[in-house]
C-alpha cells in the first residue's frame, strides 16, 4: 500500500489578519491537494469552524509566541510529510519539512519597532530561524518576498509570492441597503469614509485623523470618518492621543463587526482609506474594492503593488498631502466612479481559488522532493 502524504496545518490563530488567511485559504485548500490528507491544529472551540475543511482535526489549546507551542507542536504528526505555519512562530524543534508564510517585516522595517525588546529578542531571532529551517518560505506580495530576500539571504529558489484571497461575503450591495444596515447595526448614517486595521503605531491612525480634522477646520460638511479598529494593546503615550483625537467631532469608532456588517460598512462608504507607514499586503485595501468602494492609500511598502491602478496614493509622512487627496477624490464624481470600476476588476484577480492553487503548487513541490 502506497505512502498518503499529509500536511498539516498551524490553525489555531483565527483572528486578526493571520486568522482570515487562514480561514480563506482553506476553503479551497483541500480541493487542490486532493491526493494530501490535509490535517489541521485549531483552539477547541474552534474545531467546528475548521473541520468542514480539512480531513482531520486535532484540537489544541496552546497560544501563539509561547512556550508550550514549541513543546508540543514538534510532537503532533511527527511523521506529516510537510508542516504548515501560516506566521513565523514555526515549531523551532519539529524534525521534517516546514513551509512557513511570513506575512510582513513590520517589526524590522518600521522606526518605531526596530528597538523593541520583542524585536530584539524575538521577532527578528525567529524570521532568522524560520526563514532558515524553512523548506519553502510563502509571503503574500512581491515587496515582502524582495525584503525578506535583502534582510536574511533567503534564496529566490525557496521563497514564493502567493497573494492572500478576498472572502466572498465582500462583493458589491446596494448602497442604499448596506446605508440602512449600517444605520439600524451602528448608528452612523452616511456620508462617511472609512478605515478598517488596528491602532498600531505603524498603522498612522494618528496622521489619518490629523489629516480628517485638517479637513473638517476647512469644511465642515466633510463626511464622518468610522473608524472600525478592534480593542488592542497600544503604548500609552498613542493611546492617549488616539482617545484624544476621536472625541472630536465627525468620528466613530466601532469595535465588534461581523464580517457581513463590514462588508455593509465597505458597501455605503464613499471611500475606504489606509493610511499605513509599513504594510506587508493590505487586505482592506482589496475588501473595500470588491465591495465598489473607492481607496485612497499610502504610497509606501506593499500598497502599491495591491491596488495598482485602481487607488489614489499619498504620502503617510504628510497630512497635508492625506487630507488633500482625500478631498480632490471627494471633489470628484468621475474619479470616484473610474476607481470603483477599476477595483472591482482588480480585486476579482484575487480568488481564494487562485490563493489556494498557489500554496498547494509549494505544497506540492515540497512533497515531491521527499520522493
Amino acid at each position: 500500500m502506497s505512502h498518503v502524504a499529509e500536511a498539516v496545518l498551524d490553525a489555531r490563530w483565527l483572528r486578526t489578519g493571520i486568522g482570515r488567511y487562514i480561514l480563506t485559504l482553506l476553503h479551497d485548500l483541500k480541493q487542490k491537494v486532493p491526493n494530501v490528507r490535509l490535517t489541521c491544529i485549531t483552539m477547541p472551540e474552534h474545531v467546528a469552524t475548521v473541520a468542514p475543511f480539512c480531513d482531520r482535526v486535532i484540537p489544541l489549546s496552546c497560544g501563539i509566541y509561547t512556550l508550550t507551542e514549541q513543546l508540543l507542536l514538534p510532537m503532533i504528526r511527527r511523521g506529516a510529510s510537510v508542516f504548515c505555519s501560516p506566521h513565523y512562530n514555526i515549531p523551532v524543534f519539529r524534525q521534517g519539512r516546514i513551509v512557513v508564510t511570513v506575512h510582513d517585516m513590520t517589526h524590522l522595517l518600521f522606526p518605531g519597532y526596530r528597538r523593541r525588546i520583542s524585536s530584539r529578542i524575538y521577532a527578528e531571532p525567529m524570521l532568522r530561524v524560520a526563514c532558515k529551517r524553512a523548506s519553502h518560505v510563502v509571503t503574500p506580495s512581491d515587496y515582502t518576498r524582495r525584503m525578506l530576500m535583502e534582510r536574511f539571504c533567503v534564496d529566490a529558489e525557496n521563497i514564493s509570492t502567493v497573494p492572500c484571497a478576498v472572502d466572498d461575503i465582500f462583493r458589491p450591495h446596494d448602497k442604499g441597503k448596506a446605508a440602512a444596515v449600517v444605520q439600524r447595526e451602528h448608528g452612523v448614517r452616511e456620508p462617511y469614509m472609512l478605515y478598517v486595521g488596528t491602532a498600531a503605531p505603524h498603522k498612522n491612525v494618528v496622521g489619518l485623523l490629523e489629516a480628517y480634522h485638517r479637513l473638517r477646520s476647512r469644511n465642515r460638511d466633510i463626511p464622518a470618518l468610522v473608524l472600525v479598529m478592534p480593542d488592542g494593546p497600544r503604548s500609552a503615550h498613542i493611546d492617549e492621543y488616539l482617545r484624544f483625537l476621536m472625541t472630536r467631532s465627525g468620528i466613530h469608532r466601532l469595535t465588534a463587526v461581523s464580517d457581513s456588517s463590514l462588508a455593509s460598512l465597505y458597501s455605503a462608504a464613499c471611500m475606504t482609506i489606509l493610511p499605513s507607514f509599513e504594510e506587508g499586503f493590505g487586505l482592506p485595501v482589496l475588501e473595500s474594492m470588491a465591495c465598489g468602494t473607492p481607496v485612497v492609500c499610502s504610497n509606501t511598502g506593499s500598497l502599491p503593488e495591491i491596488a495598482g491602478k485602481a487607488a489614489m496614493y499619498f504620502s503617510p509622512q504628510s497630512t497635508e498631502d492625506i487630507s488633500s487627496t482625500i478631498e480632490s477624490l471627494l471633489g470628484s464624481t468621475a474619479a470616484q466612479q473610474d476607481l470603483a470600476a477599476a477595483g472591482l476588476e482588480r480585486a476579482a484577480t484575487y480568488s481564494a481559488s487562485r490563493a489556494a492553487a498557489g500554496y498547494a503548487a509549494v505544497l506540492a513541490s515540497v512533497i515531491a522532493q521527499q520522493a
